[in-house]
């Protein structure tokens, strides 16, 4: 199989690893898309919103044309003779697929999905062993391998868990779920301590990317909510009437709420397959630490 066949070849595999996410979203128990005090029989219940064929379409060609960059740039790094490596990585491809839309469309991250990938996450001690780490000199002892991708869960779910209370403690309100919490602890034991810098720049920066439209749309209701209230015949009966709907509104459906998790995956998914990408980066301006 020649080099760009091979591409091509795991270019089409990686699309098709989005499908299996259509079945697993669809056919997943309701109370795992919804917050741990569900009730069904709740009068203001909202059932969780499911993924459409079109969603899927999109992810395959995103993973697709992903992976066939990668291969084409690295293609040592993606390859038959790295078979494992490519198994270990394609098989987080369905997982994180459900967890990006679970937290755009419900704002819920299912702790199942994450237990599933941290489960296929151990395919990547596997392959620390046996096709070795390039962020590792393969002469350090076994344990380094281990305590590299345990050390990165920890602290990365830790520090997130840590900004997450500031945070709340400032805005008086909740700033960070618990799901994204457990998700970059997933993304710590994939990335390693090193990548875990470039996961959670990339997250950081593409949300923030992100906020700041989303911020100047706020604003823009705001003020227009303020002058239908200052126009209207009984603006004290509007401002109830407009709170009152804020009020019953559904979390997941709040308009100024930004999902993390999708970027958290967004950062893993970049550094895992471009990881001969970040590393002379790593050894510029990070070596020293």
């Amino acid at each position: 199989m020649t080099c760009t066949t091979q591409t091509i070849v795991l270019a089409l595999i990686a699309a098709l690893m989005a499908v299996p996410a259509f079945f697993m979203f669809n056919k997943m128990p309701e109370a795992w898309l919804q917050d741990y005090d569900f009730d069904p029989k709740a009068d203001n219940v909202r059932l969780a919103k499911r993924l459409k064929p079109y969603h899927i379409a999109i992810f395959a060609v995103i993973y697709a044309v992903l992976v066939f960059i990668s291969a084409a740039m690295y293609p040592d790094f993606l390859s038959a003779n790295n078979w494992l490596r490519v198994l270990a990585l394609l098989l987080t491809f369905p997982g994180f697929t459900v967890i990006i839309m679970s937290d755009t469309l419900n704002r819920i991250i299912p702790d199942h999905i994450i237990i599933l990938n941290i489960a296929l996450a151990v395919l990547y001690f596997v392959v620390d062993f046996a096709v070795g780490n390039i962020w590792i000199d393969p002469s350090k002892p076994w344990y380094y391998f281990i305590l590299n991708r345990v050390i990165a869960a920890i602290a990365g779910s830790g520090i997130l868990f840590l900004i997450g209370v500031i945070s709340s403690a400032i805005a008086k309100t909740e700033a960070m779920g618990m799901g994204d919490v457990k998700l970059l602890f997933l993304c710590g034991l994939l990335s390693g301590l090193k990548g875990l810098i470039f996961v959670l720049f990339i997250a950081f920066i593409t949300a923030g990317v992100v906020a700041v439209p989303m911020l100047i749309r706020k604003r823009m209701r705001i003020a227009k909510e303020e002058k239908e209230i200052r126009e209207s015949p009984d603006p004290a009966k509007a401002r109830k009437i407009l709170a009152k709907k804020k009020r019953e509104m559904h979390f997941a459906d709040d308009p100024d709420y930004l999902a993390f998790g999708p970027f958290l995956v967004l950062g893993t998914v970049l550094f895992l397959l471009y990881e001969p990408y970040f590393l002379p980066i790593f050894e510029r301006y990070f070596a020293t630490l």
